[in-house]
């Protein structure tokens, strides 16, 4: 591709780091994972952060760690990448699956179902979610959140980072997303002592002391060497969502019909995903294709239509005209002005 959809980020400070840590530290437990969490706690505004494996592996475990299992209802929508979902089938517990806003593609909680024992909402796209409707559910059923900020690092809501709005949030380093730690790799976030130690010995077999284990639990541990490589990226952070920023901002103003997305009024969107909702998505996305410029779809499928979820018979029909409209364009921070100029003219020739 002339313009690719994404590029994979290898630095030589990430190439530094990651050396010095294979070299000076255990390959497991060393020094800068515990860094990596107390920096990441620092920045999200909680007091604690506990890494592990995976985000979906951050989701599971936070479920667990809530005593989530059999016979339990968890609330999640349908439109998001598939372990927002499953992390609930992996604890036994049953998935709620729910509609959309067809505006911002985010939860909507207006026709939801009760007696439910935990919610996961998602801030799509790094697109904080409606919290405030969340919360307010959440206070009435008396349930803990689960804040799946996958795609959301730095988002912000009412002036609070995403991940310390619930009981714990959830963010995945896997290589495409705002920051990585150089392969597969997640985060959990929360204020609260005993759930964050929980965490800890869930994502080690359910380790209690060297030689002792009192609950079931798994190898989810993150290595060091990616935790290296996230406290560079942890470093950078900000200022790659300054310029995702930027990069919507020249789409906005060059586009002949603002058809991206709308920002959260009371939040700020860290930008994961640029996406336009348009009629003639399949005609945009050829047009950008045959002049070699990349684009994706997140997601043409939503998660009841998938084959592993149609046994349970969800009619969500919002999700499903929403996924028929939709196109990421490319957002990563190095991708340059005249680029995302080019890419509008394409998109321009189909809108207008």
């Amino acid at each position: 591709m002339k313009i690719p959809f994404f590029i994979q980020e290898f630095t030589v400070e990430m190439e530094e780091a990651a050396i010095h840590a294979l070299r000076n530290e255990s390959f497991v437990g060393g020094e800068s994972v515990s860094k990596f969490e107390e920096e990441f706690a620092k920045y999200t505004g909680t007091k604690y952060a506990a890494s592990v494996s995976s985000g979906n592996g951050a989701l599971q475990i936070s479920l667990m760690a809530l005593g989530i299992g059999e016979s339990h209802k968890v609330i999640t929508p349908t439109n998001s990448f598939i372990a927002s979902a499953n992390c609930i089938r992996m604890t036994n517990a049953k998935p709620i699956l729910t509609d959309i806003d067809m505006d911002d593609g985010g939860i909507d909680l207006s026709n939801n179902e009760n007696n439910v024992n935990a919610i996961i909402p998602v801030h799509i796209y790094g697109n904080p979610c409606d919290f405030d409707s969340v919360k307010s559910f959440a206070e009435e059923q008396k349930i803990p959140i689960i804040e799946d900020a996958c795609q959301a690092h730095g988002a912000e809501y009412k002036g609070k980072k995403v991940g310390s709005l619930g009981d714990i949030g959830c963010f995945s380093f896997y290589p495409t997303k705002n920051m990585t730690v150089g392969g597969d790799g997640g985060m959990t976030t929360t204020d609260d002592e005993e759930i964050v130690l929980k965490i800890k010995s869930i994502r080690d077999n359910g380790r209690k002391t060297k030689n002792e284990f009192d609950k079931l639990g798994f190898t989810m541990r993150l290595n060091t060497v990616n935790a290296a490589i996230g406290r560079v990226q942890l470093k950078h952070l900000d200022e790659k969502t300054a310029r995702r920023r930027e990069i919507v901002s020249i789409y906005r103003k060059n586009l002949v019909q603002d058809c991206i997305l709308p920002e959260n009024k009371d939040g700020k969107s860290v930008y994961h995903q640029i996406v336009i909702k348009h009629e003639k998505r399949d005609e945009i996305r050829k047009e950008l294709a045959d002049n070699q410029i990349g684009s994706a779809i997140y997601y043409e499928t939503p998660i009841h239509k998938q084959l592993i979820y149609q046994e349970f018979g969800y009619e969500l029909p919002n999700s499903e005209k929403f996924s028929k409209k939709i196109l990421s364009l490319p957002s990563y921070p190095q991708l340059t002005d005249d680029q995302a100029l080019e890419i509008c003219e394409h998109v321009n020739k189909i809108i207008s």
